[in-house]
């Protein structure tokens, strides 16, 4: 499945099959970053459009903007990635902000929206007002837009129609995406979502707003970035074939159970969210087809590396209408020169039931990604690149090492279809001397998972963005658990 990252809005969730991710969550609210002092002694108009008298800031993005009046402001997660996320006045219209970095310093704006657009109409070339295979339509697109000094994009899509009974009387959604290019790799996204009949009215206040933003001095970021992938590239550069090995046996098989805490504290009344079994080994190429019989394999099949198998169950949505398998199977070398990976994805919403696969591999210094009989090719970074098989071992080695510093990486990513920035900050806490945490960003700005692990690398437990906890489980557990709220095991 094309998984389109980072529609932060909670009317967009109720369309997850729709717009992506595999694991998004409602919003937590947290308290807007403070506002700065205010440059102007009146408050910015634009048409008739008028806005706060002092931008709000957002630190952790390095974005400052005016919101129009009477609208409210969040700071907020979904998935991995922090956000601004804003509301109108009447409620009427959704709005927020992220950012997205790359590898490939090359990557175009206009490439960037060609991807998301493919994500949400099904197909490439969609012109103005046709409907894409996913049924829903594209009502606009701008390019070579300027926002401040700055080159950008923007595209509106309505919704498709619902085929659920349960949902088919509500009003479609239209979803807009505004992209700026603030630096080589490195661009603001701005998401927006509304009911169909709003659109013609909010689009002004909203792409107003937008028009007011500022982004921190892309220099002093992208220098803070070449230190800590300076530092993950050493720390990679120091793994071998026996390291990884003897991470991989260490992991074995394990489950974990997904969940958003109650306030009683009672596994009765929190909310699941989905379950994980991680299976490591070592192993040939030929086994990331499960089907395949070993006695077949030869050539490449035959090379010895590592296996990382993930199954996951969510269930999504903001009602949980939405259930979400996925199965992947990921390879590695031992010299670590190559991997092949195999993802399968099924959603399920209603009559709703759609399955896509992802087929990646590197090979020298090139990554080949098909998808549903689309391909596309990246270029591996010069540094710093972690392979899909290392990001589930790359904890445990980081503990093992007894390093405690800041790291770098750079990682492919299902989601973007892009190379994206992976940091990892380690310490160990002065009164817990067995224990160390560990806490994961992936773009700047982005929302911390912080995980607790012991001094062997197991993980105790971690923390995610929107409230969401992660526990080691066992499949008994997790049965028991599920069968006792009536939840789908099948």
């Amino acid at each position: 499945m094309k998984l389109f990252r980072g529609w932060i809005l909670a009317a967009a969730l109720a369309a997850l099959c729709f717009c992506g991710r595999a694991l998004s969550q409602a919003p937590k609210a947290t308290k807007p970053a403070p506002a700065a002092t205010p440059t102007k002694a009146a408050a910015p108009t634009a048409g008739a459009v008028r806005f706060n008298e002092k931008p709000l800031r957002v630190d952790s993005m390095g974005l400052s903007l005016y919101l129009p009046n009477g609208a409210n402001a969040t700071s907020t997660a979904i998935a991995n990635q922090s956000a601004l996320k804003v509301t109108g006045a009447d409620n009427k219209w959704m709005s927020g902000a992220r950012i997205l970095e790359s590898s490939d310093l090359k990557l175009t704006i206009q490439q960037v929206a060609d991807a998301n657009l493919r994500s949400q109409l099904g197909a490439e070339a969609i012109g103005v007002g046709d409907i894409g295979p996913t049924g829903a339509q594209l009502l606009e697109r701008s390019q070579n837009l300027v926002i401040g000094s700055l080159p950008a994009e923007r595209f509106y899509v309505l919704g498709p129609k619902s085929d659920d009974p349960k949902t088919a009387g509500r009003p479609r959604l239209v979803f807009g995406v505004t992209f700026i290019k603030l630096a080589p790799g490195r661009f603001g996204v701005f998401e927006v979502s509304c009911a169909e009949g709003d659109y013609e009215k909010v689009k002004p206040e909203i792409e107003a707003m937008i028009a007011t933003a500022q982004f921190a001095d892309a220099g002093s970021v992208e220098s803070a970035k070449r230190a800590l992938l300076d530092a993950g590239d050493k720390f990679l550069k120091g793994l071998d074939g026996p390291a990884l090995v003897s991470a991989a046996q260490q992991a074995k098989e394990t489950w974990w159970r997904m969940y958003i805490p109650s306030s009683t504290g009672a596994d009765a009344d929190a909310k699941e969210i989905g379950y994980r079994r991680i299976r490591t080994s070592i192993g040939k190429r030929g086994q990331i087809d499960p089907a395949r019989d070993p006695k077949s394999f030869k050539g490449a099949d035959l090379d010895e590396g590592i296996l990382v198998q993930v199954d996951f169950r969510g269930i999504l949505g903001e009602t949980g209408d939405i259930l979400t398998d996925s199965t992947g199977i990921f390879f590695q070398t031992l010299d670590r020169k190559e991997e092949t990976w195999t993802l399968s994805t099924r959603v399920r919403q209603g009559k709703s039931d759609r399955t896509s696969q992802e087929l990646g591999s590197r090979t020298g210094n090139q990554i080949t990604v098909r998808k549903d009989e689309k391909s596309n090719k990246l270029i591996v970074p010069e540094i710093a690149y972690l392979s899909r098989v290392e990001a589930f071992l790359l904890q445990r080695m980081l503990v093992n090492s007894r390093l405690t510093a800041d790291f770098g990486f750079q990682i492919y990513s299902s989601e973007s279809d892009l190379i994206e920035i992976r940091r990892e900050s380690v310490e160990q806490p002065a009164d817990k001397p067995k224990i160390y945490r560990i806490t994961t960003k992936t773009g700047d700005g982005a929302a911390s998972q912080v995980a607790t692990l012991r001094e062997n690398g197991d993980l105790i437990f971690a923390d995610l963005p929107g409230g969401v906890r992660v526990e080691p489980t066992s499949l008994d557990q997790l049965m028991r658990l599920w069968k006792s709220k009536g939840l789908p095991l099948d």
